[in-house]
């Protein structure tokens, strides 16, 4: 990776922050005096000086990136590059094995896809503890672009760096919302909105579309080090995807995607590879007529209720489009009568009485949610995704 560094102009930007700039030139430095021969471990905050230090480990001997649940400091990365857990929204984190290749592939459908180069800017504020931050510095490297990082997300700093001009945001559906909600700004400069990394609520990215904000559903996961599939610059919005060139996609007969390429992971931390060239995932979708994918749903989010299979993402569809509801989780609870109760844990100004009534005239059935938790704020993952097992917890 340092090589990405050092073809580059010594004296154009790689990363802006609110204090300072620093060049090609100095984080390629700065990549050589951490570069060691054995992996190492590293807890990154979202600073420069932890984006250095991954750098260096995957310019060097590999490093393991956790939000500090994982405790060994000398892990055996098995010849990979870079360790990223998964997101844990319906179990324990898996740490993926990541090689260069797989980071090699990764950047070069990414910028294939979206035309991203040396004259763009992508800002980051997702954690980097998750692919959906860690890769906007590692594919802006190999674009030759520049990363403008924030603290953390405030819907105010963003909107101010995109009046400065950033070219490229990747948020997840909440952080949208936010931003809409509080000040959406549109700008020339601004190329591409990538959402992903959870069910986008009915309606949310056509709002985006007539602030101004060109939004590009994405679907992506750890084990492909993001983007598997974005909506195509120019084409007409919808709630699809178009796979990146070098990825192929298809259905199974039960109807998860499967996918194969040259990004996706050769398996999991302390586990052999995966035997087969195709990785089939626990995301229901379809494949449309002009090739671009659908995303349904997730098979471990399945509610079976009373020998039924409830989609929450359809319930959550639903109640999101009540006027007073600004966010809606839903999950599954034991019940003796029923197997798994559904259950809505939501944010908003109406009662549960009155949401009651509103959801008994849209929902039938075993839809219809049986506990209810109104609540000032949904739980979350560290990346912004809803906890359905907190969520669950809650109700």
């Amino acid at each position: 990776m340092i090589e990405w560094f050092e073809r580059r102009d010594p004296q154009a930007a790689y990363l802006v922050t609110n204090e300072r700039v620093w060049t090609y030139g100095e984080v390629a430095g700065d990549i050589r005096q951490r570069m060691a021969p054995r992996a190492r471990v590293v807890r990154p905050n979202l600073d420069f000086e932890s984006l250095v230090e991954v750098m260096g480990g995957i310019s060097s001997g590999g490093v393991l990136v956790t939000d500090g649940t994982y405790e060994k400091e000398t892990p055996d990365l098995d010849g990979a590059a870079l360790i990223v857990f998964t997101s844990g929204t319906t179990g324990s984190p898996r740490g993926v094995r990541l090689t260069m290749g797989n980071l090699v592939a990764a950047s070069q459908s990414s910028v294939e896809h979206l035309g991203h180069g040396p004259e763009d800017s992508w800002l980051l504020t997702l954690p980097l503890t998750h692919v959906g931050g860690l890769s906007i510095p590692v594919r802006s490297a190999y674009a030759g672009g520049s990363v403008r990082l924030l603290p953390g997300f405030d819907p105010e700093q963003v909107v101010v760096a995109i009046e400065e001009g950033v070219t490229f945001l990747s948020l997840v559906p909440t952080m949208l919302r936010r931003i809409l909600d509080h000040r959406p700004v549109a700008s020339s400069a601004l190329r591409a909105v990538l959402v992903g990394g959870g069910p986008i609520p009915e309606g949310l990215l056509e709002e985006a579309g007539e602030a101004g904000l060109p939004v590009l559903p994405t679907y992506g996961m750890t084990e492909t080090f993001g983007q598997v599939a974005t909506l195509r610059p120019g084409s007409a919005l919808g709630r699809r995807a178009h796979p990146l060139p070098g990825i192929e996609v298809h259905i199974t007969t039960t109807g998860e995607i499967a996918i194969r390429g040259d990004q996706v992971s050769p398996g999991y931390l302390g586990e052999p590879d995966r035997e087969s060239d195709w990785l089939v995932t626990s995301d229901l979708g379809e494949v449309l007529d002009d090739g671009s994918l659908r995303v349904i749903g997730r098979t471990d989010d399945v509610i079976v209720t009373g020998g039924v299979n409830v989609d929450p993402q359809r319930i959550e569809d639903v109640l999101t489009r009540h006027p007073e509801v600004a966010e809606v989780v839903v999950a599954g609870v034991p019940d003796e009568e029923w197997g798994m109760a559904v259950g809505a844990v939501y944010v908003g100004d109406v009662g549960i009485a009155s949401l009651i009534e509103w959801a008994m005239e849209r929902l039938t059935g075993a839809l219809m949610p049986k506990l209810w938790k109104q609540v000032d704020e949904i739980p979350k993952l560290s990346i912004g995704k809803p906890d359905r097992s907190e969520a669950a917890k809650l109700l």
